[in-house]
């Protein structure tokens, strides 16, 4: 199974399933939110934002199957039926669908655990009573006496702990496809083949990439007067236009998402065939 059949795969079920697709799109989209809702508890300022939490556990409760589910419906797809049916809301299994669900977040996290190191030291370095002017002095010193430097030094850092996760996700972006095919060795030796087919698929995201890198255009100045950034004397670019750059890229992007998914379901099921 080569990289190119499974985007000849993926661009051909989508092609004549496009109603069908869409629907698919709107339901994990639909989940996803419902997943995210607790987040609005982090409003409030009372007790109540610790409900938060309950985000977490919808994700694994809620999310996870919905997932293996979708994937099903993906192999369907590619087969002889359809993107969008019943197997979207299949209980069956539940149990094992939250364990497997569970096994594959441990792994990430694993991917993401210097992620999460670095990100827990940075909360207890700069949090609590520590002020701006010691945050400042930090990230002076961290740069070697510059400002700019030092902030640049944080980005280049927190860029690559970001891509280590991302590839852990990408490395393990087909087990979900293998197992719901119940053959839990088809991938054994492949998940190289997979991360570089999920790279490759990253054309997909071309609209959301270049709204992040217009973004990033308008605030790359700050950059030249971090000081005066954090003293709030230099004028920032209007937040607005950013949303507005950031929205018509994810509206672009919408439409693209699911081929995206099909190129790693339809380089799954080509391993099997």
């Amino acid at each position: 199974m080569t990289i190119s059949q499974a985007f000849r795969d993926a661009k051909r079920t989508v092609t004549a399933q496009k109603a069908e697709t869409l629907k698919l799109l709107a339901a994990e989209g639909a989940t996803t939110l419902i997943c995210l809702a607790p987040l609005l508890f982090l409003t409030e300022k009372g007790p109540l934002k610790y409900l938060a939490a309950l985000s977490a556990v919808l994700w694994l409760l809620l999310k996870v199957p919905a997932r293996l589910n979708a994937a099903a419906a993906m192999q369907d797809g590619l087969g002889n039926g359809k993107i969008f049916s019943l197997r979207l809301a299949d209980p069956g299994n539940y149990l094992k669908k939250a364990g497997y669900g569970l096994g594959r977040l441990a792994l990430l996290a694993l991917w993401s655990s210097p992620l999460i190191a670095a990100l827990i030291f940075a909360w207890d370095k700069y949090s609590g009573d520590t002020d701006g002017l010691t945050v400042m002095n930090m990230i002076y010193d961290f740069g070697g006496k510059d400002m700019k430097t030092g902030v640049i030094y944080l980005l280049l850092i927190l860029a690559a702990l970001l891509m280590l996760a991302a590839l852990g996700a990408g490395f393990h972006s087909g087990d979900r496809h293998a197992w719901v095919l119940e053959e839990k060795g088809l991938l054994k030796g492949k998940r190289p083949k997979v991360l570089l087919c999920r790279i490759c698929s990253l054309v997909f995201l071309l609209p959301m990439m270049i709204a992040a890198v217009l973004v990033f255009l308008r605030y790359a100045p700050l950059l030249n007067d971090v000081s005066g950034v954090i003293s709030g004397d230099v004028a920032k670019p209007s937040t607005g236009t950013t949303l507005l750059i950031a929205g018509i890229g994810g509206a672009l992007n919408l439409p693209l998402l699911p081929l995206r998914s099909m190129v790693t379901a339809a380089y799954v099921n080509g391993l099997r065939r």
